[in-house]
């Protein structure tokens, strides 16, 4: 019998929740529930509320460090769910898997140098290349006719011999394409970037959502790496604002630092860090739970659309909680399509465009919320579409 609700819906109207904020009048009006940012819908674990209460109570909220206490709450995790053995040294405390990207980039590149990256990919891939004057050298995914991505190796070596790409950004597993990157897949990349000094920037925020098969830590796999990892995705807490970075190599490690520390952003969020000792301590069971959920969630979509809409492909999801579906066959241009989804459908989500232009026609589905809500957004599209289809 299940322990946690993930039934009911939370109004965060006036919560200042980026993708409740976005919705239009009539959209509140209707009681739009937007699945577009990726967080969840669902209450964080309650252990995780209890800290976080508790934090509050104690009435000062000041300079916060990583103690032990965290540093074993995390280490713990980390062997358990993941069979990764960590030192405290291998801890660094970051604001957020995106500012890790950014400061690593600034860290083992030169303005000018390549950064490899995977397209279609979560969008800040390529922006914190960009924005710190670095070269994007794009390496798009393939993807076959069941609509399952695979990494091009033969691209990759091509881009990694190049004398000044210095970088490789992995997303793993990857958003927005559902793909839990197997271990002989993660040992080709290091094999193809180690030999040609191409450093491997593995964000892994999404690690703990995994649906089928294990997750392998790219430090299992190659000791140089530098792994971004946070309990955000995991326990739906991105706004309390605090990651890891996991590096082995001391020489990676110092350089990471260096730059952490010239950036002025060293410092640990008091809730972030009570709220990540709790979830990592004792959010394991709820963790569960929400994964049962969410698989559930995607064969309700992935039914809906072999049964009312077989023309458009389902990615099949290995891990995160983002569906990502194949809305070419319906011929629409991105503005037409972005328009009909969210005006005439109801439907807030993720236009795959923005995940590069290898995502046009595509669009991204967050599967973390209350199950009839989201049967409510699939049947609204399945009307509309079969109104176009009859019109026709």
């Amino acid at each position: 019998m299940a322990r946690f609700d993930f039934d009911t819906l939370t109004d965060r109207t006036d919560s200042a929740a980026a993708k409740w904020a976005d919705r239009t009048e009539n959209e509140k009006r209707a009681g739009i529930v937007p699945m577009s940012v990726a967080d969840m819908e669902f209450s964080c674990p309650p252990c995780v509320i209890r800290a976080c209460e508790q934090a509050a109570r104690h009435g000062i909220y000041g300079y916060t460090c990583a103690d032990e206490r965290f540093i074993q709450a995390v280490k713990g995790w980390m062997l358990r769910r993941h069979g990764l053995e960590i030192s405290p040294e291998e801890i660094t405390v970051i604001g957020g898997v995106v500012p890790g990207i950014a400061l690593a980039v600034r860290a083992f590149t030169k303005p000018g140098e390549g950064v490899i990256v995977q397209p279609p990919v979560y969008p800040p891939f390529f922006s914190m290349a960009e924005a710190n004057g670095r070269r994007l050298e794009k390496n798009p995914l393939l993807r076959d006719a069941s609509g399952r991505y695979r990494m091009d190796f033969d691209g990759l070596e091509r881009l990694a011999s190049k004398p000044d790409v210095k970088l490789m950004v992995l997303c793993s597993p990857h958003n927005p394409a559902g793909r839990v990157w197997t271990r002989e897949e993660l040992e080709r990349v290091r094999d193809i970037c180690a030999p040609n000094g191409v450093i491997l920037v593995s964000d892994e925020i999404h690690s703990d959502l995994v649906l089928h098969g294990p997750h392998t830590p790219m430090l299992n796999v190659d000791e140089n790496a530098v792994m971004l990892i946070a309990p955000s995705k995991t326990f739906n807490i991105p706004g309390l604002q605090l990651a890891v970075a996991l590096i082995r190599s001391p020489e990676n490690r110092r350089r990471f630092v260096t730059e952490l520390s010239s950036s002025g952003h060293g410092s640990v969020n008091y809730f972030g860090r009570a709220a990540a000792v709790a979830a990592y301590e004792e959010g394991g069971e709820w963790l569960d739970e929400a994964l049962e959920y969410i698989g559930e969630n995607y064969r309700v979509l992935a039914s809906f659309f072999a049964r009312e809409l077989p023309d458009l492909t389902v990615s099949p999801l290995e891990g995160t909680y983002l569906a990502w579906v194949d809305f070419r066959p319906l011929g629409m241009q991105k503005e037409e399509l972005d328009r009909f989804l969210r005006e005439d459908c109801g439907l807030i989500l993720a236009p795959g465009h923005i995940f590069g232009k290898e995502g046009e026609g595509f669009e991204r589905f967050n599967l973390a919320l209350p199950r009839a809500h989201l049967i409510s957004a699939l049947d609204r599209l399945g009307g509309k579409i079969k109104e176009i289809q009859h019109a026709q």
